[in-house]
């Protein structure tokens, strides 16, 4: 490799092998090419389908190669521009949902063709002038093409925008731009700057109020569906991964304590799929009059506990003593699960001490289909694979502005244990958008990740 250009060659070798690796699994799964132009959804595209390993992580890869090509290969000035631009991804990806501009696509005679700017401008009673700048826009997001002029139809990832989507439901969280708005005010506030309080957010800011963002929530009724299928959406994602990616086929006829478990979906899927588990749901008294569930304490050997995703609304005091109360709890035979994005540090190695990039395409090559592994990226790549991890940050960042949550890494869930009287004893990795950190009491096993 002419170390001239070592680089931009690593990043392509890496990008050509993804694509062929990809190409190869698509073939040996039966499943059809891809197409952006698609009508309907590819079973990629479906949650309940679980990519085999191989064909997951090489998409994975291919992802997180391109956009490292494009930030090499892309004049800064340009990308500059591009993020003055960028407020409105979301604000235009919002006229598809609110005005209904996305439905009447979805509803064109002709998918393939779409519908010119007249018609749309009759049916939804919008300017048609002004409605094709917004589609011009989302063209550069792959959201729609301009089949002829003037005319617009959904692409493939245009069906996550239709009534009843995930995708829809994940875009309709309110008041996201307001509070990412508020982002520079509250990092600077004088008072707050260094708070790890929930009552110390941008939430307080945009609504003025003194409430935590739960509890103001709670004088907001009228915000419950949005935000019931934005977290609906947000769980149910990745859900086939979770079931998966952990044995808890080996807990056969056990008991899990589904501590903070809402209205039981996790549980529910759980018991669908390993239906000799038994489950018991546990939360805030108003959450579990939705559920229709009875409030209970267990306690001992017999029973196992489950945190998903929340620990991470909790600061790491606050968090100790919700851990420390369950270790209390919990027997010597007990696991805890803590089912949460593990946070990775974007360090990129531009060195060859690791093998270069043949080591790494040589991991993907070797991953068995059967017990999921995520591979180590490649040199210039970085360790959590860049913009193929964009959605987990994402959500940490989104978390920091509503509850003042953090992203811990392995590390600081291992400290956060420990600190609670447990042992991290192994961390399963998932094809999801989060890990299963399994502790127990100390008497068992050192850590291991998975």
């Amino acid at each position: 490799m002419d170390t001239q250009f070592q680089e931009l060659d690593s990043l392509q070798r890496t990008l050509n092998h993804a694509i062929d690796t990809f190409r190869k699994e698509l073939i040996a799964a039966n499943l059809p090419a891809l197409s952006s132009q698609a009508t309907e959804p590819h079973p990629l595209d479906d949650n309940n389908y679980l990519a085999p390993t191989r064909l997951y992580e090489a998409r994975r890869l291919a992802i997180a190669s391109i956009v490292q090509l494009k930030n090499l290969l892309q004049y800064p000035f340009e990308k500059a521009s591009e993020d003055a631009y960028a407020v409105y991804d979301r604000a235009c990806v919002d006229v598809m949902i609110s005005t209904g501009l996305a439905d009447c696509l979805g509803k064109a005679p002709d998918r393939k063709k779409g519908l010119h700017v007249d018609d749309l401008q009759k049916e939804l009673d919008m300017d048609g002038r002004k409605l094709t700048i917004v589609l011009r826009y989302l063209c550069t997001q792959g959201w729609v093409r301009e089949t002829q002029e003037g005319v617009f139809a959904l692409n493939r990832i245009g069906n996550e925008l239709l009534e009843g989507s995930l995708g829809r439901g994940r875009l309709g969280s309110p008041y996201v731009p307001e509070l990412a708005g508020t982002l520079v005010k509250w990092l600077q506030h004088p008072e707050w700057k260094y708070s790890d309080s929930v009552l110390h957010t941008p939430v307080q800011i945009v609504h003025k109020t003194d409430l935590s963002c739960f509890d103001w929530v709670k004088t907001r009724p009228d915000l419950f569906p949005y935000l019931s299928e934005a977290m609906r959406a947000a769980g149910n994602a990745y859900i086939r991964g979770l079931l998966t990616d952990y044995p808890w086929g080996s807990l056969e006829g056990q008991t899990i304590v589904d501590c903070g478990g809402g209205t039981g979906a996790m549980s529910i899927a759980l018991a669908k799929t390993f239906p000799s588990l038994r489950f018991i749901i546990q939360d805030l008294p108003e959450t579990l009059t939705l559920a229709k569930a009875q409030p209970q304490c267990r306690k001992g050997d017999d029973y196992h506990y489950l945190f998903r995703h929340v620990l991470h609304d909790w600061p790491d005091d606050d968090a100790t003593k919700i851990l420390t109360r369950t270790a209390e709890a919990a027997g010597p035979k007990s696991k805890i699960f803590i089912m949460e994005t593990v946070s990775i540090p974007g360090i990129i190695d531009t060195s060859e001490a690791s093998g270069g990039d043949d080591a790494a395409l040589n991991a993907l090559n070797a991953l068995n289909n059967v017990t999921y592994e995520p591979v180590s990226p490649p040199p210039f790549i970085p360790a959590n694979l860049g913009a193929a991890s964009k959605h987990r940050e994402g959500l940490v960042i989104q978390l920091l502005s509503l509850f003042n949550a953090q992203g811990r890494t392995l590390a600081d869930w291992k400290r956060l244990a420990e600190s609670s009287g447990l042992k991290l004893v192994k961390v399963y990795s998932m094809r999801a958008d989060m890990s299963v950190i399994e502790c127990a009491l100390p008497a068992q096993k050192t850590c291991e990740v998975c």
